[in-house]
């Protein structure tokens, strides 16, 4: 898909890391970004291999995160709540 972006309409790739690098639109589950460590082999994993400037722990998210992705509705409510301000 991004082959096509980029070679049939001329759509080209856009960092949307904020101005710390944090990430803002994240393909795993909050927790796996937050112990995610890339392997030695940075080839054996997509998103090490196709991720630039990866920051880890807490630093690896945006305080302005947009997207999490594989969010089960359990967790969607909890961070809901979380989020803005309804935890109990």
């Amino acid at each position: 898909v991004a082959q096509c972006l980029r070679n049939k309409i001329k759509v080209f790739p856009f960092d949307t890391k904020d101005d710390e690098g944090g990430e803002r639109y994240m393909p795993f589950q909050p927790g796996h970004h937050l112990t995610y460590r890339a392997p030695a082999d940075k080839k054996s994993d997509w998103y090490a291999n196709y991720s630039i400037n990866i920051k880890f722990g807490l630093d690896h998210m945006s305080a302005q995160s947009v997207a999490f992705h594989y969010i089960k509705p359990p967790l969607m409510k909890r961070m809901h709540a979380i989020l803005y301000g309804h935890c109990a």
